[in-house]
């Protein structure tokens, strides 16, 4: 077996020790189902791309990269994708904090105004 073929293989065991954390923090309500779907599907990359070396290696071959590389490349890819997920909601959270403020900030004034007139 050769080294690249030996380096995707590992890819896969550790992609499977990944996708067991993921689904147990899943399982246990730590992580929202989209995120563990971005998740899985990153380990599930790495796993069948263990599983399949035969194919895997020919399209490293095409693009001039060792399977490892290429392997590298898509997780990449997924990461940045599960990233931008991440931005988005985190904007949605700061967006959603910034308007109770300032509904906590007007009540606040109102219910001062209505002790002054009183």
């Amino acid at each position: 077996m050769s080294q690249s073929a030996i380096q995707t293989v590992a890819a896969a065991l550790l992609s499977f020790i990944f996708a067991g954390m993921v689904y147990r923090l899943a399982r246990i309500g730590r992580l929202s189902f989209r995120y563990t779907v971005g998740w899985l599907s990153l380990s599930m990359l790495g796993l069948l791309a263990g599983l399949f070396v035969p194919i895997v290696q020919p399209i490293a071959g095409f693009l001039k990269l060792t399977p490892a590389a290429l392997l590298a490349l898509l997780a990449v890819v997924l990461l940045v994708s599960i990233c931008i997920q991440l931005s988005i909601s985190i904007s949605g959270l700061q967006e959603q904090l910034r308007s109770m403020a300032e509904k906590v900030a007007l009540l606040r004034t109102e219910t001062d105004e209505n002790r002054d007139n009183q």
